[in-house]
């Protein structure tokens, strides 16, 4: 049996156009950054001697 796409009221593709745009957004409102910083970033006291370095 073959199963027919019928149109559905709320195409999927808008989700994941909004989840697209809001992650736009977190990305360049800054907070990405900051958050991957907070993540991966180095230590503060690394950030303190590099500070002194230069």
């Amino acid at each position: 049996m073959t199963d027919i796409q019928k149109p559905c009221e709320h195409c999927e593709d808008s989700d994941i156009d909004q989840q697209v745009n809001v992650m736009d957004q977190f990305i360049a409102s800054g907070e990405f950054d900051k958050a991957f910083r907070e993540v991966f970033g180095l230590p503060e006291s690394v950030v303190l001697a590099l500070g002194e370095v230069s």
